[in-house]
């Protein structure tokens, strides 16, 4: 009983928040994408080091800490008149790790685990892909506002958050804000909030942060 309860205690807290400020993004039915392609349009695709998701959830009784990163498999970005018309970010959900362990085997358990037809399944679904669709400019903390199309699970939603974007002579970088989800929205279900005959502390909450930071080069 023991082992069966400390288990369950790791798959409960699964995820919990390392920040309880983030922004929701905006969701809603995916968007068409219209590639705007010419001859004098300038293409980026090669991810650079240190590109990452970071994410966030929250355990419902806000137990310790659960966070990590997940890696980018490719990406291309289309940029026209030295503005970005179109970008796709496909995200290798094999790479995900959990950071907030500092036992390897507590850390490792996680990390199956989220890997599992429980969570994100990555036998079957070993990629996540955000395509952009509209880019607006603002003023302020962030300079552009962005919406894509975010494939998970084979479930598309259309999101909107904040972010800046640099271009530079041989690189694009993105940096969001941290902004949450819900999981729900793309069938992500295990534990969620008022699931009858699961104990309140191994709820899951179905808000999930990210904060998006990638640079792509020529």
């Amino acid at each position: 009983m023991k082992k069966a309860a400390i288990a369950l205690f790791v798959i409960g807290v699964a995820f919990t928040s390392c920040k309880n400020n983030e922004k929701k993004a905006e969701t809603k039915d995916a968007q068409e994408v219209e590639v705007v392609k010419a001859a004098e349009t300038i293409t980026y695709n090669t991810v650079k080091d240190g590109s990452m998701l970071k994410w966030r959830a929250a355990h419902l009784v806000g137990v310790q800490k659960r966070f990590g990163t997940t890696m980018l498999k490719s990406a291309s970005v289309l940029l026209n008149d030295n503005v970005v018309s179109n970008a796709t970010f496909v995200v290798d959900l094999a790479s995900l790790t959990v950071d907030n362990f500092e036992d390897a085997k507590q850390k490792g358990q996680l990390e199956v685990h989220l890997k599992s037809p429980d969570f994100f399944n990555i036998e079957k679904h070993p990629t996540a892909k955000f395509e952009l669709t509209n880019v607006e400019k603002m003023t302020g903390d962030y300079n552009s506002k962005i919406t894509g199309n975010l494939t998970i699970l084979e479930v598309s939603k259309s999101i909107t958050f904040n972010a800046n974007i640099a271009v530079l002579d041989n690189s694009v970088a993105i940096n969001s804000e941290d902004f949450s989800v819900n999981r729900q929205d793309w069938g992500l279900s295990y534990h969620t909030e008022g699931d009858a005959g699961v104990p309140a502390d191994y709820l899951i909450a179905n808000k999930v942060g990210f904060t998006i930071n990638v640079a792509v080069t020529k």
